[in-house]
C-alpha cells in the first residue's frame, strides 16, 4: 500500500516535469524556427536590395546615357552667378544669397540655358523673391523653391527640360 501511496504521489510530479519538458521543447523548436525565418528575411532583404541597388543604378547609367548622349554631368551642369534678392518680411528688412546650378538633360539643352541666361535669371529673381523667410528656412520651403525654380525655367525652353535644380550656397539674413 505504501509503494502504491508513492506511486500516487510522484506520478504528478512526473507528468508536470514531462510536461514542462514537452513544452521547452517546443519553446525551443518556435524560438529556432523564428530565429531562421527572420535571419532568412534579413538575408534576402539585404540580397534584395543589393540586386535592386544595382538595377537601379543600371537604369540610371542607361537613362543618363541615353538622355544626356553620353554626355558626363560637368557638361551638362550650368552653374549660374549668385543671387541677393530681398525676401518679404513684415519686422525688417532680410535678404537671400544663393547659388544656383541647373542640370541639364544634354549638352545642347546646356547651350540652350546659356542663350537665354538673361531669361533665365529673371525667372529665379522673380521666384526667390516671391518668398519670405519662412519659406526659404524649412527643409519643405527649400525643396518646393526647387521644383518651382525647375518649373519656371522649363517653362522658357524649347527643347528638353532641367532635371535638377541644386543650391550650392544658402544664406538668409
Amino acid at each position: 500500500m505504501a509503494e502504491k501511496d508513492l506511486q500516487r504521489r510522484t506520478e504528478p510530479a512526473t507528468q508536470a516535469a514531462r510536461a514542462i519538458r514537452s513544452g521547452a521543447t517546443w519553446l525551443g523548436l518556435l524560438l529556432a524556427f523564428a530565429a531562421g525565418a527572420s535571419a532568412g528575411w534579413i538575408g534576402g532583404r539585404a540580397v534584395g536590395a543589393s540586386e535592386s541597388g544595382s538595377a537601379l543604378a543600371s537604369a540610371a547609367t542607361a537613362l543618363e546615357e541615353e538622355a544626356g548622349a553620353g554626355a558626363t554631368l560637368h557638361e551638362r551642369m550650368l552653374a549660374l552667378d549668385p543671387f541677393v534678392v530681398n525676401l518679404l518680411a513684415e519686422d525688417a528688412a532680410r535678404y537671400l544669397t544663393v547659388r544656383v546650378e541647373l542640370e541639364a538633360e544634354s549638352p545642347a539643352l546646356r547651350a540652350e540655358l546659356e542663350e537665354r541666361l538673361p531669361q533665365v535669371r529673371d525667372g529665379v529673381i522673380s521666384v526667390l523673391s516671391a518668398r519670405d523667410v519662412a519659406d526659404v528656412t524649412s527643409y519643405e520651403g527649400k525643396t518646393l523653391l526647387k521644383h518651382d525654380i525647375q518649373e519656371r525655367v522649363n517653362g522658357l525652353l524649347r527643347d528638353g527640360r532641367v532635371r535638377s535644380v541644386l543650391f550650392t550656397e544658402f544664406v538668409v539674413q
